[in-house]
């Protein structure tokens, strides 16, 4: 009896473990860093699409937000250059890399998206 009950409680640990999050996860500290610099690209690209969503360019707008996003692409590219195969939020940080130029060329903001290309490139 003492055995199935042995038994019974290693499985349930052995199960409690295998709902973990998917390894190999980022980091907190690198995750605290994705979390900031894809919130920024994110708020960067809706405020980009804001300003150029009717004309006149407010051309200096732009290039200020361009220059907030190119800070967030250096702190993602450093996370990048650790290891572009954590895990974060379900995604490898090589994919949201890609994401996120994806974004960031779409809403205009090419400069930013440049940097992050340029530090991005040739790494597997």
């Amino acid at each position: 009896m003492r055995r199935l009950a042995s038994l019974a409680a290693l499985l349930a640990l052995a199960s409690l473990s295998a709902c973990g999050p998917t390894p190999p996860q980022a980091p907190l500290e690198q995750a605290k860093k994705l979390d900031s610099a894809t919130s920024g690209i994110s708020t960067a690209c809706g405020l980009s699409s804001q300003v150029t969503a009717f004309p006149p360019v407010d051309h200096k707008a732009l290039g200020t937000l361009d220059a907030t996003a190119t800070e967030d692409a250096r702190k993602l590219a450093r996370v990048f250059a650790r290891n572009p195969n954590w895990i974060y939020q379900g995604e490898t940080v090589r994919q949201i890399v890609k994401d996120s130029l994806t974004a960031l060329d779409a809403c205009g903001l090419h400069g930013a998206a440049g940097t992050l290309r340029a530090r991005t490139s040739g790494r597997s």
